[in-house]
């Protein structure tokens, strides 16, 4: 079952006069948007990566990972089945559910959609963001996707604030990606007591789907990305299980290295 953090936002009250949207429909969102999000769970916290497509018609399908620190689900996909109102609110069901409905605040663009909610103890919130008019997210897909090693190129910046068995910490660093399977990095950590920072290498795979593999200072364990397929960002979250939960979006801030 799809373990998304759940759905509401908080949105602002307007005035009467002003409407939230103009004529919103299942169309308004058509393509593949991205999340990466921390929940609290308390006492402790989990994070979660996903990509899903919307196609227009009220189908969804998506691919998701989730981790707790410590155990890690790996990339999974599902289903899903929606319905937009005028004023632009989804409400949304994965997996053939008759009893969990999601509700999602959708730019009237379509460029991604607002939520929040608590479900079963857990806290989350924050926004889907559109990726791609293409619907990357199809398994029984033959079509060739629009990603190679060359999509992942350049300096991307990553910051956040996550818990390290159970304490919490921050982290900002650079990732440069040669755009042939290679890259280094720079990594400040802090945890309040005290700072320390870090220098090492990786390499890195990608599919034509834009899910890259990323392999830190020769692990065997990869960390997963997922990827715009332009480029301009990735989406992450730590799934090494070694006690860390964190993840977030790390745009490109750089075409080569920053220093360049």
């Amino acid at each position: 079952m799809k373990e998304l953090m759940l759905t509401a936002l908080a949105v602002c009250l307007l005035p009467a006069s002003v409407a939230l949207a103009d004529g919103c429909n299942n169309r308004t969102l058509v393509g593949t948007v991205a999340v990466a999000s921390v929940k609290a769970n308390p006492p402790s916290f989990h994070s979660s990566i996903y990509e899903e497509s919307w196609d227009g018609a009220g189908n969804i399908q998506y691919l998701e990972s989730d981790t707790n620190g410590y155990q890690s689900s790996g990339l999974y996909y599902g289903t899903g089945n929606y319905t937009v109102s005028s004023d632009c609110i989804a409400t949304v069901v994965y997996d053939g559910s008759t009893t969990v409905f999601w509700t999602y605040y959708l730019n009237g663009d379509g460029t991604g959609y607002s939520w929040a909610g608590n479900s079963g103890g857990g806290i989350g919130g924050g926004r889907a963001e559109l990726i791609t008019r293409i619907l990357l997210v199809n398994p029984a897909s033959t079509a060739l996707g629009p990603c190679t090693l060359t999509t992942l190129r350049g300096t991307f910046g990553r910051s956040g604030q996550g818990t390290s068995n159970g304490v919490p910490f921050a982290t900002a660093d650079f990732e440069f990606y040669d755009g042939a399977g290679n890259a280094t990095y720079v990594s400040t950590f802090s945890n309040g007591s005290g700072t320390n920072t870090y220098h090492g290498t990786a390499t890195y795979t990608i599919t034509d789907r834009c899910v890259a593999s990323v392999y830190i200072d020769g692990s065997t364990s990869p960390a997963i990305y997922l990827v715009a397929p332009d480029g301009s960002a990735y989406w992450w979250m730590n799934n090494n299980d070694v006690g860390i939960v964190i993840g977030g979006k790390a745009p490109r801030v750089a075409g080569g290295h920053q220093d360049d």
